[in-house]
């Protein structure tokens, strides 16, 4: 009996020298291993999405904000049951159940459960009373102007990152600083301790201010998509700028997307048509030849040309016009948009020279606006065309450019002859408040004279006057101008012109009460039906645009309008 009394104090006394030399190791000779290990399951790293300053229209009206929301997170090895978990977790979110439940049996010590929930998500999940179970502050992005912006802003991932549009583009300075926070649990779970980054450090990205206008972009938007939809349309874009400055005050494209739910079941409504989608311009580039080259004297607003009665055979190729036309004066020949005057007017002219003119009114470079992924004009050597091909070229076919480069080209026949960089930006101001940009107009180059642009612009408004094309586009209280333009499209199985699908488009402006042009416009629907020109497709939507922005904008009519029983007098 003694010896096993023995026996079992020398265990004891063994067990327990083994346990003080255990003890002294790990709190003496290595205290960082026990640290380290009692860090790994109580203390954890968060890494959440950062503050990502605003964006706001001219006017300081937000268009892409960020505001605080919940996250919900675990640490899987204190989830008692993970399958159970993973049942009720599943129904209140609504989320996967399987791959939550492989989630929760991992050996992790942090995973997500679902990020940006809503209030009433928090509510349900903080009931079931989970173990294990971990709430986070994150900033989530929010769109006010939901769709009508959205292919211009763009939108953001989970974490913050910027992934199209301007929300791209700008990524490096909406940004803020990556936020860690340290979290520290105690044995059921539950957060006892949490250290980050300040509010004022971690709210640091950049607040950007556009030259939108939110106002005008919304009946820029509405007004497409009802045109898109009366007009059973595959898609359209509209622009409004100043063609003073190059300010872009709306850039609307349809389909569009909800930027607040991040769906991509729609990948067409993601594309900012108006400056990623080339098309073939039709007659809307016509005013461009003339200008050009009443600039070069080769051609003059009283020069007649015949126009064949409507039906020109040259080089074996038949061309034909709407209406049978006989003599024309070059300024008819816009009004009544003459497909076989353009082609006579620009017979004697190089190839060489009409590709030096598509390069002098910017229809060969991108413009340089500030949006990822714009292309340049889609247009051949010069050494390659044949007379027919000239022909063609004459009259905006045979060649593709983009919708904001088209209006900058517009824009510069019309403002006095210069070509103006467009821009979206209208500054930038860093964390603190402190401007770190801000865009002034930027001449790229002059195009035409001053008397020239104003000889366009007389002309155009001819093309709007009784008779003219764009006749349905005008206006009772502003002189509008402008110039219609219906093009076929290619027929991706044939590779000839097809016969049923067009583009059509208006692009025009009004002049105010000073004399000068004060609003451009350019709107284009994509196989419209089953009407397709200009005239009935585009051009009352024009009308309408300008009606309601010009009321918005306060703009001074240039045309008084009499009152009954008075008389009335036209300024312009």
């Amino acid at each position: 009996m003694a010896g096993r009394v023995k026996a079992v104090r020398i265990l004891i006394i063994v067990l327990l020298a083994a346990i003080g030399s255990r003890a002294f190791y790990l709190q003496i000779v290595n205290p960082d291993a026990i640290i380290s290990r009692a860090h790994k399951k109580f203390d954890h790293d968060v890494k959440l999405s950062s503050y990502r300053g605003t964006v706001y229209d001219k006017s300081g009206q937000p268009l892409a904000i960020s505001l605080e929301v919940k996250s919900i997170a675990a640490n899987p090895r204190l989830i008692d049951n993970p399958a159970s978990a993973a049942a009720k977790l599943a129904r209140a979110l609504k989320i996967n159940e399987h791959s939550l439940k492989k989630k929760l049996q991992s050996e992790k010590y942090f995973v997500w459960i679902k990020r940006h929930v809503s209030p009433d998500e928090v509510a349900k999940v903080e009931a079931l009373n989970i173990k294990g179970i971990g709430y986070y502050n994150e900033p989530k992005r929010f769109y006010p102007e939901g769709e009508s912006m959205a292919n211009v802003l763009g939108l953001v991932g989970i974490d913050g990152q910027g992934l199209e549009g301007l929300e791209l583009l700008y990524d490096g300075i909406l940004q803020g600083k990556p936020r860690h926070i340290d979290v520290r649990k105690d044995g059921f779970g539950r957060i006892i301790y949490a250290r980050g980054l300040s509010p004022d450090e971690a709210k640091d990205g950049s607040t950007i201010w556009l030259t939108i206008d939110r106002r005008l972009q919304y009946i820029a938007f509405s007004e497409l998509e009802r045109a898109v939809k009366e007009n059973k349309a595959a898609s359209g874009f509209v622009i409004i700028t100043n063609p003073t400055t190059g300010e872009i005050y709306a850039m609307a494209s349809y389909p569009s997307f909800n930027p607040n739910t991040g769906s991509y079941k729609n990948l067409q409504g993601h594309k900012n048509r108006a400056v990623v989608d080339r098309f073939e311009p039709g007659s809307v580039i016509k005013p461009m030849w003339v200008g050009w080259g009443m600039e070069n004297g080769l051609m003059n607003p009283g020069q007649r040309v015949f126009c064949e009665e409507g039906r020109f055979t040259y080089h074996r190729v038949v061309f034909n016009d709407h209406e049978k036309y006989g003599w024309l004066p070059v300024r008819d020949i816009i009004k009544f948009s003459s497909n076989i005057g353009m082609v006579k007017l620009l017979d004697p002219v190089r190839a060489a020279d009409m590709y030096a003119c598509m390069d002098l009114f910017g229809l060969l470079s991108p413009t340089g606006i500030e949006f990822p992924g714009e292309p340049g004009g889609l247009v051949s050597e010069p050494r390659t065309w044949t007379s027919v091909d000239k022909a063609a070229i004459s009259f905006g076919h045979g060649f593709a450019v983009t919708g904001i480069q088209l209006i900058t080209a517009f824009n510069a026949m019309i403002n006095g002859g210069m070509l103006l960089k467009p821009y979206l930006v209208d500054r930038v101001a860093d964390a603190k408040g402190t401007e770190v940009q801000h865009s002034r107009p930027v001449i790229v180059r002059k195009v035409i004279s001053p008397a020239v642009s104003r000889e366009i612009v007389d002309i155009l408004s001819s093309v709007v006057s009784k008779g003219g094309t764009a006749e349905a586009a005008s206006l009772s209280t502003y002189r509008v101008f402008g110039k219609t333009g219906t093009a076929q499209k290619i027929d991706r199985l044939t590779g000839a012109y097809s016969k049923s699908d067009y583009v059509t488009t208006f692009i025009g402006g009004i002049i105010d009460a000073s004399g000068k042009p004060r609003l451009s416009v350019i709107v284009s629907i994509n196989e419209p039906r089953p009407h397709y020109y200009a005239s009935i497709v585009a051009c009352p939507v024009f009308k309408r645009i300008v009606q309601k922005s010009a009321s918005i904008m306060d703009i001074s009519p240039s045309i008084t309008v009499a009152s009954k029983g008075g008389t009335g007098n036209e300024g312009i």
